[in-house]
């Protein structure tokens, strides 16, 4: 806890993470928010997965070209513009009379327009942050508060459809996502960021082949999330969804705290992900027992956030600062498409199979990203830890 401490005494640490926490929160929310009410008014799952797989497709297709913008424009301009035009999405999928098609297409109009919170913020830490070592901390502390999006987010979002109804929650995503767009577009430390302009074509850094295998491992990764939420709420129900997805953020978080700091070598990734496998494998014990299906996603959930870190860790060490924005949306892409392909096949297995042969599919996505990371170990850096390198 001592090495986190020493991170938040760096000046503009903590106002940066706190706001972009904030501004990422409607995204912890959305996908069992449309998966509930989108069946509740279509009365299956597919329309659910369809919609949620057509706003990650639009994200995934604006994420490098917003990412690229970023340094061009400025975040503030990017962001803020993103953050007031995306919520209405929110609100047209609550309470327009939508068919399913346009309900579908309305969710992929709102994917282009989500704000670039993430390539946003991990292109300004390395400004706030100029050791390595701390610099690796701080992107497992980010990993750890994405994981928190990932615990409050989907419980909140029940907890509302229990007491409320089902557009309740899309209207929360609407007042957050403004609220902490703009906040952290207006930060100081944001605005004043020295990221440089690219002199390179766009889609440049695609030549990189350790640029490629991340991507590939983002999207193998997150898209087997989305499989697994949507395989947790017709397992269980939507009242103990929440709870059950909650302990897989509440493992991530555990895991990189206690881990996050350490050491990582080449082969840290491939450990990672092992471990999110093994979680996933023991799921098949007894897929339907919502205690069960908990334990098993916290044992997966160890190796997610610290998976997260050492990838972001990666990049910042192998990527030149001025295309880091450009690479993080493109790894955006791949986690936003994995994440919309997890759901829309993830659907259709519940629908017409069962909600195990989803669990399935997130266990083969999961296995599969694993050896694309262990087949880049030649190419991984090592990483230092704080006894690599002379405090600072």
């Amino acid at each position: 806890m001592r090495t986190y401490a020493e991170l938040f005494k760096t000046p503009g640490v903590a106002l940066v993470l706190f706001a972009q926490l904030l501004a990422r929160f409607p995204f912890g929310m959305q996908t069992i928010a449309f998966a509930i009410h989108l069946e509740h008014v279509f009365g299956n799952y597919t329309v659910a997965g369809l919609a949620i797989a057509a706003s990650t497709v639009g994200a995934a297709i604006s994420a490098p070209v917003l990412g690229r913008l970023v340094a061009v424009y400025g975040i503030k301009v990017i962001v803020i513009t993103c953050s007031l035009v995306s919520p209405i999405g929110f609100l047209l999928i609550a309470f327009a009379p939508l068919t399913e098609g346009q309900a579908i297409l309305t969710a992929l109009a709102l994917g282009f327009f989500v704000p670039p919170i993430q390539p946003a913020a991990r292109a300004v830490y390395p400004t706030l942050v100029k050791s390595e070592a701390v610099r690796n901390n701080l992107f497992s502390v980010d990993a750890i508060l994405q994981e928190v999006i990932w615990i409050v987010g989907p419980v909140l979002t029940t907890i509302l459809i229990a007491t409320t109804d089902t557009t309740v929650p899309l209207v929360v995503m609407v007042f957050v996502q403004v609220i902490g767009g703009v906040t952290f577009a207006l930060l100081p430390m944001v605005q004043g960021a020295p990221i440089p302009r690219s002199k390179k074509r766009m889609g440049s850094v695609l030549r990189t082949p350790l640029v490629r295998a991340m991507i590939v491992v983002n999207l193998l990764f997150v898209g087997s999330f989305s499989a697994l939420e949507i395989g947790a709420v017709a397992a269980v129900g939507k009242a103990q969804a929440g709870f059950v997805l909650a302990m897989l953020s509440i493992g991530s978080v555990i895991g990189a705290i206690a881990f996050g700091h350490r050491a990582r070598s080449p082969l840290a990734l491939t450990k990672q992900l092992g471990v999110v496998l093994l979680g996933d494998i023991l799921i098949f014990l007894n897929a339907k027992d919502p205690l069960w299906l908990g334990i098993c996603l916290f044992i997966s959930g160890i190796g997610v956030a610290l998976a997260f870190a050492t990838m972001s860790a990666i990049i910042a060490k192998s990527i030149p600062l001025d295309d880091t924005p450009e690479v993080y949306g493109w790894i955006g892409s791949g986690q936003n498409i994995g994440y919309g392909i997890g759901a829309a096949v993830a659907g259709i297995l519940v629908d017409q199979i069962s909600s195990t042969a989803s669990f399935a599919f997130a266990s083969g996505l999961d296995g599969v990203a694993m050896l694309v990371a262990l087949g880049a170990v030649a190419i991984t850096p090592a990483l230092l830890n704080s006894k690599s390198e002379k405090k600072v």
